[in-house]
Formats: C-alpha cells, structure tokens, sequence
C-alpha cells in the first residue's frame, strides 16, 4: 500500500481523533468479530504507523540509512521501519508511546479475527513487520510469542517470505510447525508468565518449583532443601511441585509431585510424576524413562519402585505429514495446568495426595482443570482444546506487551533492556 503523507494525514485525522477511536472500538466490540472488521482495524492500524514512521523519517534524516532513491512515500511503505528498529534504543517501548499502536498490538484475543482453517491472526503487514522485527533484537523480553516467524523465513525488511521462495529441498523447513501461530514453539516469556503465576502458590510446606534447567537439578534443589529444613528443627511433610524440562537432550517439560519425610531426607515418601501425551491410563506415556532415569540419578535404583504415573492424555501426537497447523507444542500449558492442580490438591486436600490412590488423585485434578476437562471428568474434544490454547497463546503475547507498557511508565526507557 503506497499512501502520501497527505493521505496518511486525512485518513488519521478522521480516523483516530478521540472520538472516532472509541465510537469505531465501541462499535467493533458490540459486533462479532468478522474478517471486516478486523480488515478495518488493520487499515486503520497501517495508517498510523505510516503517519508515526513520516514523522520519524523527517525527525530523524541521519537514520534513514535505507531510503537511498526511494521517494519518502516509498521509503516509508518499504524500509523505514526496519531503519527504525536498527537504529533506535528500545523500538518497541518507543512504538508503544503511541496510545494507538499500544492498543491494537496489545487488543483482546475478541478483536482478533482467527484464519478458521490455519488458526492464524489476521495482522496487518506493518504489524507482522514489528513482531518480526523484535524476534531479531537481542533481548528475548522483546519477543511476542507465537506472532513471529523465524528470522531465517523474514524478508530483510522484516516481511514473513513467502514459502514458495524456500530452497526446493527445505521441506522440512518449508512445513515446519513455526510457520503457523496455533503450532510455534513457546519462548522463554511464556514459561516466566507460567512460572510466576505456579509459583505464587507457595506456602508453608508447599514450595511449587518453577525454574528453567532441568529436572535433576530440580530434584537435587528439592532434596538440599528438605535437608535444610531438618536441620532447622522442622519435621512436617514437604511438599514439592515440580516442573521443568527433562535434560538438556531431551526438551520435554513434565511435572512432578514429590512428598519427602524431613527426618529422611535422603529418599521420597512418595512420587507422582504426570506427562502430556495423548495416550491411555495405564499405559505409560513416552518419557517414562526419562522420568525414571532423573530421579534414579539423584535418589538411586529403588526409586523406580515407588514413582506412580499420573499423566493426563492432553497432547496430541503430532503425525508426520499432517497439517502443521495441527502440531501440538502446547505442552507448556499442559504442564502448567497439571502443576497447578497439583497445587491446589496439596494446599485443599492433602489426604488425597497422601493417601489416595493414583486413580482418585488424577480424577481430582480433572475436577480442577476446567480448560481440558468437560465437568464429570471427560476429556475436552479436540478443537476446544485447540480453541483454549489459541487463547492462552493471544493472552501470553498480550502480557509481554502490557509488561513492557507497565514498565515504560515507572521507568526511563534507558533502564530497560
């Protein structure tokens, strides 16, 4: 979309004056969100990032290291942007200055129109350019999750490129699971988010551990802790959940319930451990001997005599060949949903975990597990589970971008990196 600064002006002037922005979101929200809508938005979007860029531009000639022949119109529709990420401090703070970019990039998953086949957000092309764009920064905290594609798939001015430029051999790249926003790997910002909100149910004897690393150490951490609390007099069972990847070979996150006895603390008084596979009680899920072999390192052979499986059957197994649309790398969520229930399984009814029979315990923490489970304990169907997911991944983007606005009004842009 080629658009003169005249255009970019009227459109602006009529569009975002105070009073048409909330008749025209007043509007949006009182409708079901159709691809129209969300068209507009995107429209209204485009143009005033052009009219933020122009002013940039004319503010700032010495940056505008890309425009080279290009008419300023020109050199706005194609590199300003990129220029922009390039040679400001924190662009993104900067961009979110701007109440109206704020909004929209920061909009509720209802303002979002969703590809009803592929599950990706319809985004404007300015938008798909700024979260590309923050995928290349250093800083991880910059990076929306699922909204961008990897820096290897992007144009030089941050557009996602276009498969069919893909080598011809690349299949495995040309249809791999991160081009699409319903099957992308979550990053670092989304198990902090997961962390802090498992966390925060700490208590007493309750410690929910959720660290990056590994499992062992986790386990390690658990037992020199327990130990701790010995010698400081205390022996009143401690309840440890736990989450984290398995190793640094194998990526998978699991979660574990581990009840450990102060006066010995050398070895559990009971382990529950729960994987994500979509696979049949009792059969044992995948990582079953990956879970075995953390815990036998730390509290030696007999420790695979006691751990119980709890797993609940909520990842789908992705099939090679299927849509990659239809990968399923939700297993954050999934493992943040179990730990929480176990959480609050120890925290309302520790008998249960103390005493209860696998059985009961995984029926429990279906009671508690409303994203994945129908009440009566059936596992949800499949697209509404998809549809939940979808919406935890919007959610998480939008936390980064409200975290990053939290932090630009209580700090100087300077301080934040």
């Amino acid at each position: 979309m080629k658009l003169s600064y005249l255009d970019i002006e009227f459109y602006v002037g009529y569009f975002f004056s105070s009073h048409s922005v909330i008749s025209l979101w007043n509007f949006m929200e009182q409708c079901t969100y159709t691809k129209e809508i969300a068209e507009a938005a995107n429209h209204s979007f485009e143009l005033q990032v052009y009219a933020f860029l122009y002013i940039w531009a004319q503010d700032h000639e010495d940056k505008t290291l890309l425009q080279f022949d290009q008419t300023l119109d020109e050199y706005i529709a194609n590199d300003a942007l990129r220029d922009f990420f390039l040679t400001t401090q924190h662009p993104i703070q900067k961009l979110l200055k701007n109440s109206f970019i704020a909004s929209h990039l920061g909009r509720c998953v209802e303002c979002v129109y969703f590809d009803p086949i592929s599950g990706d957000p319809l985004f404007a092309p300015t938008e798909q350019r700024i979260y590309n764009l923050a995928r290349r920064m250093d800083s991880e905290r910059m990076h929306i999750p699922f909204r961008s594609i990897h820096p290897n798939k992007q144009t030089e001015a941050g557009d996602t490129a276009d498969i069919s430029v893909y080598p011809i051999e690349s299949e495995e790249i040309r249809y791999n699971s991160g081009n699409h926003f319903t099957s992308r790997p979550a990053n670092g910002n989304v198990f902090d988010q997961n962390s802090k909100h498992c966390t925060a149910k700490s208590e007493a004897n309750l410690h929910v551990i959720f660290k990056r690393g590994f499992l062992e150490e986790r386990l390690k951490e658990s037992k020199e802790l327990t130990a701790a609390v010995y010698e400081a007099g205390e022996n009143q069972l401690q309840f440890f959940v736990i989450c984290s990847r398995h190793s640094q070979q194998e990526g998978h996150f699991g979660v574990s319930l581990m009840i450990m006895d102060p006066a010995n603390y050398e070895f559990p008084t009971r382990v529950m451990v729960c994987d994500t596979l979509l696979k049949d009680l009792p059969k044992h899920p995948r990582w079953w001997n990956h879970f075995i072999a953390e815990y036998t390192n730390v509290f030696g052979n007999a420790i695979a005599e006691i751990v119980e499986d709890l797993s609940h059957p909520l990842q789908k197994v992705n099939v090679k060949g299927d849509h990659p649309y239809r990968h399923d790398w939700n297993c954050p969520y999934y493992a943040a949903s179990m730990a929480d229930a176990l959480a609050d399984l120890v925290k309302n009814n520790p008998e249960i975990v103390l005493n209860g029979g696998v059985t009961d315990i995984h029926n429990a923490m279906k009671d508690i597990m409303p994203d994945y489970y129908q009440q009566g304990g059936e596992i949800k169907d499949r697209p509404d589970i998809q549809k939940v997911n979808k919406l935890k991944r919007w959610n998480s983007g939008q936390q980064v971008i409200k975290d990053l606005e939290i932090q630009l009004s209580t700090h100087h842009p300077m301080d934040l990196s």
